[in-house]
Order: C-alpha cells, then sequence, then structure tokens
C-alpha cells in the first residue's frame, strides 16, 4: 500500500481495521492483526506522520482520517519529482546521442569512408564489448591461434550469456586443436546449452568478428594484435568476409562431435598442412596456424609423409597432387 511514501502491508492492514472496528484499542488490534505492541506502535506513528490518523484525545483509539486530504500534498511533491527526472534523463539523451554521433564520425573520419582504425588493444577490447552489444541478429567469430586462458573465457561469459539470452545468434570457429583444452570445453559446453554454437576447423585464415553481416572487425596485422584492428563498414567487404565465414563454417566440426577423416583421402588437417607447406611456412608458423607445438607439427608432418609413401616435404606435395589430393 502506496510504498512510494512510505507506507508497507501492515500500515495498510491497521488503518483498514481501524476503518472498519472504530471502537478497537490497541490491544483488539494487536489480538486481530497478530502484532506486537512495538511493531503496531511503529505502525501508529507512520499513519499518524502522513495525517491518516488522529488520535482520541479521551481515549487510546485512534481515528482513521480521509486519506486525500493527507497523502494528496505528498503525493504531488512525489510526481513533481519524477517530472523533473524525466526531463533531466531526456536532456541526458540528447547529449548521449550528439556524443554517440561524434564519436562514430571521428573514429569513421580516422581511416577512410566506411572504416575505422583502431589503435592499441584496449581500444579493440573496448570497441568489440561496443559491437557486441549492439548487436541485433548475430555475432560470429573465427578464433584462432589456439586456446585461450580459463580467465579470458570468463571474462567473456556475461556478455556471451547477455546476447544469447535476447536472442543474438553466435557462431564461433575455433581450431581443433582446443579439443583437448579442458577450459574451452567446458566454455563450449555452457556457450552451447545457452543457445550459441561452437565449431572447430584444422586451421583458420584470420581473426575475424561480424556483427549482424554488416560490420566486420579484422586485425591491422594477423602476427601482431597490439597492432590495432579495422572496423569496416564496407558493404561489399563485409559481404565478401560472411562468405569466407559461411564456407568454413560448413566445413568445421561441432565441438562435440568427433572429427571423420576419409581413410582414403586427404582430411580437413591434411588439406590444412598441405597448403602451409606450400606457402612455405616453417615448423613455428604452421604451429602458430594450429595452435599446437612444433613438436606436434613435426608428428604430424611425419604422419603425413607415412600416409603419402614420401621421403621429404617437396615429395609429399608431389605426391598429394598425383594422388588428386590437390
Amino acid at each position: 500500500m502506496l510504498e512510494s511514501v512510505g507506507l508497507e502491508k501492515q500500515d495498510h492492514d491497521v488503518y483498514r481495521a481501524l476503518l472498519l472496528h472504530p471502537n478497537w484499542d490497541i490491544s483488539d488490534i494487536e489480538r486481530d492483526l497478530g502484532l506486537s505492541e512495538d511493531a503496531l506502535r511503529a505502525t501508529l506513528d507512520r499513519l499518524s506522520k502522513l495525517s491518516l490518523l488522529r488520535s482520541s484525545t479521551s481515549t487510546e483509539h485512534f481515528v482513521p482520517a480521509n486519506p486525500e486530504v493527507g497523502l494528496t500534498p505528498l503525493l504531488q511533491h512525489i510526481e513533481a519529482e519524477l517530472d523533473e527526472r524525466r526531463a533531466t534523463l531526456s536532456r541526458d539523451r540528447a547529449v548521449m546521442a550528439a556524443l554517440t554521433s561524434e564519436y562514430t564520425a571521428l573514429r569513421i573520419q580516422a581511416g577512410t569512408e566506411g572504416l575505422e582504425h583502431l589503435h592499441g588493444l584496449d581500444s579493440v577490447r573496448t570497441r568489440l564489448r561496443e559491437l557486441s552489444q549492439q548487436a541485433a541478429t548475430e555475432v560470429r567469430a573465427f578464433m584462432p591461434g589456439g586456446a585461450l586462458s580459463a580467465g579470458a573465457l570468463e571474462a567473456c561469459r556475461p556478455l556471451d550469456g547477455h546476447n544469447l539470452a535476447r536472442g543474438v545468434r553466435m557462431q564461433t570457429v575455433y581450431l581443433d586443436s582446443v579439443r583437448k583444452d579442458h577450459a574451452t570445453v567446458d566454455y563450449a559446453t555452457w556457450f552451447t546449452a545457452q543457445g550459441g554454437q561452437a565449431r572447430t576447423i584444422p586451421s583458420l585464415p584470420m581473426r575475424l568478428i561480424l556483427c549482424d553481416r554488416s560490420v566486420a572487425v579484422i586485425p591491422v596485422n594477423q602476427d601482431a594484435s597490439r597492432e590495432g584492428a579495422f572496423v569496416i563498414h564496407l558493404k561489399s567487404v563485409v559481404a565478401a568476409l560472411n562468405t569466407l565465414f559461411d564456407l568454413v563454417w560448413e566445413r568445421a566440426t561441432p565441438l562435440g562431435e568427433v572429427p571423420v577423416s576419409d581413410c582414403d583421402g586427404p582430411s580437413e588437417r591434411d588439406l590444412a598442412l598441405l597448403k602451409m607447406l606450400d606457402d612455405g611456412l616453417t615448423d613455428e608458423g604452421i604451429g602458430r596456424k594450429l595452435g599446437v607445438s612444433i613438436r606436434t607439427v613435426r608428428r604430424l608432418m611425419a604422419d603425413l609423409l607415412m600416409r603419402l609413401n614420401a621421403q621429404s616435404r617437396f615429395q609429399a606435395g608431389a605426391e598429394a597432387v598425383r594422388q588428386g589430393w590437390l
């Protein structure tokens, strides 16, 4: 009852009891409502301060007063405060809109039309959070570089959970190497339980974030994230990157499933290794692309050479062509 003026349910009950039983005294009210004397005295004090009760001069009785007389001035004061608060919020929204417009314009001007250049990791993280919060329909991402730390994954949980709860479709592609990382698998299990989708693939072309098929974020330098990132609004470029995501997504395996390879043909990992050999990558470079150690790279290469019955990496490439793998 009238919480805005500080009244509670028991105050309402006491007022109605006195209204219905004008001859009741304090002991009658205590007995009927099951209140202690201290609680009842506190209620009577509140009702009296708000002019809802008048005490009798001759007996220990209380006479209910018209609520409209006592409460109307107080409610009018509260309404005036709310009107002023609404006016302040309206002004603040106008200022926020102007600042947002200036913020966006300055970011665009920092690069070329349709392109934002973010300098440093802090700027990238701030902008990614903004874009994720603003996403209306979907957020899709390539996450190369191997497993993230448990702390980094936990930091992602509140924002990812909020987006999924409000119906944003989320798709993330990791490297196959994360399948052996317990923290990533646990996170992906939670992520899919909330409605997200996670898949893996042997290698990824780049780090990429796509929001609502209208904005893309890519690093300035794939091998040096501290150099910042580009936020791309150019429709043709964003469309091409979304097509790339679709192609990779179709080839990737859901994280809860085991990748299946054709015993008579190359696996996705085999093709990725051969492509990296053709690109002239070192074992260190291949390890970074696959998110694995150099020792693992050398073991994978040895297995590939054995399958192709090749004595060298060059011969493995030639044999892959001869067998129709490439």
